[in-house]
């Protein structure tokens, strides 16, 4: 019984490593793992994407995908809302797990405007330290205000991946600041 079930098992080892994505399912062949929020979990299962008029609520378009994030959706349903006669000029409103700069690139450049927020990637929140988001720019007086209220003022400019990158007088104000 044993040695059966291992050679099964090996079988579907072998069917596993030949798919495309690397995934079988038991139960629904064209089923994916979807991510989810919790980390190390997902669900098999189908990602529903749906865009909908925001003015009468009602759904323009959907599509049912096998692919397992949102990423790689924006710019297809953002154009397949757009062909709608329903829809002459739409705006894409989504949540960060669409955040792509590829797809919001494409949207951009098939005439839609394209709202998102970026993915929140820095661990200070769980380190305990204070994120970019924290802080408020002052453009008038070119300064960050930090959450007690410190200025940060400009510091030098540098050059990242063929990006100028703005840096602010943070150590100065890490020295004296009231929660440190």
């Amino acid at each position: 019984m044993l040695k059966e079930q291992m050679q099964r098992l090996e079988v579907l080892k072998v069917q596993m490593l030949a798919a495309p994505d690397q995934q079988i399912s038991l139960t629904d062949p064209d089923a994916r793992s979807m991510a989810t929020s919790g980390r190390g979990s997902g669900v098999v299962g189908y990602n529903v994407q749906v865009a909908v008029d925001t003015e009468y609520h009602l759904i323009v378009t959907h599509e049912v995908t096998n692919v397992g994030t949102d990423r790689s959706q924006l710019a297809h349903m953002a154009k397949q809302t757009k062909a709608t006669p329903v829809v002459e000029k739409p705006d894409a409103v989504a949540d960060r797990g669409y955040f792509n700069s590829e797809e919001i690139l494409a949207s951009e450049e098939a005439g839609i405007t394209v709202t998102l927020p970026k993915p929140m990637t820095s661990n200070s929140k769980a380190e305990g330290r204070f994120g970019k988001h924290d802080f408020r720019y002052v453009a008038q007086q070119d300064v960050y205000i930090s959450p007690p209220g410190e200025r940060l003022a400009y510091h030098y400019t540098t050059e990242e991946n063929e990006l100028a990158l703005r840096r602010f007088s943070w150590r100065a104000f890490a020295s004296k600041c009231s929660l440190r």
